[in-house]
């Protein structure tokens, strides 16, 4: 592969992946904002009892998630009955869902001694019904590495939601707003995938070979990551109060909306650029840039996330979350340990492993299960957090060492490319340790937070560029940042 090819690769995933992020960034923007006037018309103890329904919710939806992006953009070509074998694998997902999720509403809410429960739930498990049945015609922009429609999607669903949720909230002040915005957005996205991708729907499993293998080891995983995800919110509910519940929850869902906005999205488009890069024999080289630019992404979000989540909390959800800041402070912290494990998956289905990636998850249980029990038993929420801090690190580990067995990518190289945007990290953060409690300022508060924000941010990619030229300058997201600036100053 020459040098030209793997520039305009690294380039045309870097433009797709902006798109998706952008639009996903977008998105979760209409989320914050929702989220300000529904935690101001509301109270921690709705938010908590939504988030008690939805748990098993997601937990049911993981299990039961299909990887039919992930075939389709695979094959060479696409007829009409893999498309039809999608819609219908999707159609058979939702109803599974619905349906056991219905069966499970009353057992849940006698469990958690709850009645409300009971209609919410079934009420929810429409939303990843919902979800599953995107048209699957959505794939060709994907294959095209064209994702401004699925942006623009999303962007939509998100508006709606956060319309509908506002306005119920405004006329009940009541917990059933939640569940409307986490309902409608998703199904206003299936309607208007249907407008975008148009299809005839059609029952088929003809070619469900196609889609067995991966499956199969995918609800093996899936089974395991969602426990993993979730066994903190299963269990906390059982030892603590819904008001203290639902600030876990809040300060959970604040610190992964960055995922949700730059990670998540990126996810299709870097599989596509490493099945690209593996054909012209670049694989090892584009996946190192993958854990190197997530990283130089991620870390600095979440470091100014954990070092200032009481401005934050108090910013985005007022006065009364102030509790909920030393969770958002840990649990953003913790999540450092997993930042450059996030390009693995993408690897090991590209490589076509998909066993390893329910291998690594049985072992991060493992690890998470009996910590996080006792984690919540002796000391509640914080044990829970300290649970999250063992399994990542251990998490790090495996996907290091499972890395260089499937790869051939050592320790060091591995190591390396992650390492610099972490000690680029480290003056911007010793700043943030110098800077007063901002709390105090009063209507100061706001222009006082984007002031920090930008000297961070400012002494941050100073120091990651510092590291960058010291390193040789290589092909990535800072090659690619600084050349279309440089073009943007000679336009």
């Amino acid at each position: 592969m020459s040098a030209a090819e793997g520039a305009s690769l690294s380039t045309r995933t870097i433009r797709a992946g902006m798109w998706t992020v952008g639009a996903r960034l977008s998105s979760r923007l209409i989320d914050f904002a929702v989220l300000l006037v529904l935690a101001r018309l509301l109270g921690p103890a709705d938010f908590g009892l939504v988030a008690t329904a939805m748990t098993v919710i997601y937990i049911v939806e993981a299990v039961l998630e299909l990887p039919l992006t992930f075939v389709l953009v695979r094959l060479p070509d696409i007829t009409e009955r893999m498309y039809a074998t999608a819609f219908t694998l999707g159609l058979i997902r939702g109803l599974l869902v619905a349906g056991l999720m219905a069966a499970l509403s009353f057992p849940l809410a006698s469990l958690y001694g709850d009645p409300r429960l009971m209609p919410l739930i079934c009420a929810l498990a429409l939303a990843p019904a919902a979800r599953g049945m995107v048209s699957p015609r959505m794939v060709m922009f994907e294959r095209a590495m064209d994702f401004r429609r699925k942006g623009l999607l999303e962007l939509i669903g998100k508006a709606v939601a956060g319309v509908i949720a506002i306005s119920i909230a405004v006329a009940t002040d009541n917990y059933w707003a939640v569940a409307a915005g986490t309902i409608s957005s998703p199904t206003v996205t299936m309607i208007v995938s249907y407008i975008m991708a148009p299809m005839r729907p059609r029952l088929s499993l003809a070619e469900w070979p196609l889609f067995a293998s991966m499956t199969g080891w995918n609800f093996v995983s899936q089974i395991v990551s969602a426990l993993n995800w979730q066994i903190d919110r299963l269990i906390l509910p059982l030892y603590i109060e819904v008001v203290a519940f639902g600030r876990f929850t809040t300060a959970n869902d604040i610190a992964g909306l960055p995922f949700q906005a730059i990670v998540q999205p990126t996810t299709v488009p870097l599989f596509s650029a490493l099945v690209n890069a593996r054909e012209k024999g670049n694989l090892v080289s584009a996946y190192l840039k993958a854990c190197s630019g997530i990283v130089a992404l991620m870390a600095p979000i979440m470091g100014f996330m954990a070092l200032m989540a009481g401005p934050v909390i108090h910013i985005l959800l007022g006065p009364s979350w102030s509790s909920g800041a030393p969770i958002l402070a840990g649990v953003a912290l913790t999540s450092l340990f997993v930042l450059p494990t996030i390009p693995w998956s993408a690897l090991v289905l590209v490589l076509d492993r998909p066993r390893l990636v329910a291998f690594r998850s049985f072992i991060e249980l493992a690890v998470r299960a009996p910590l996080t029990v006792i984690g919540i038993i002796v000391a509640g929420i914080p044990g829970a957090i300290a649970a999250k801090a063992g399994a990542g690190a251990a998490l790090l580990f495996v996907t290091l060492l499972s890395t260089r067995s499937i790869a051939g990518i050592s320790f060091r190289d591995q190591i390396r490319s992650s390492l610099y945007p972490m000690v680029a990290l480290i003056p911007a953060a010793a700043f943030l340790y110098g800077v007063p409690d901002l709390a105090t300022l009063g209507l100061y508060l706001y222009p006082a937070l984007a002031a920090t924000g930008l000297v961070f941010g400012m002494i941050y990619v100073a120091a990651l560029y510092g590291m960058w030229w010291v390193s040789g300058r290589p092909a990535g997201l800072e090659s690619f940042v600084l050349d279309k600036a440089a073009a943007l100053l000679r336009r």
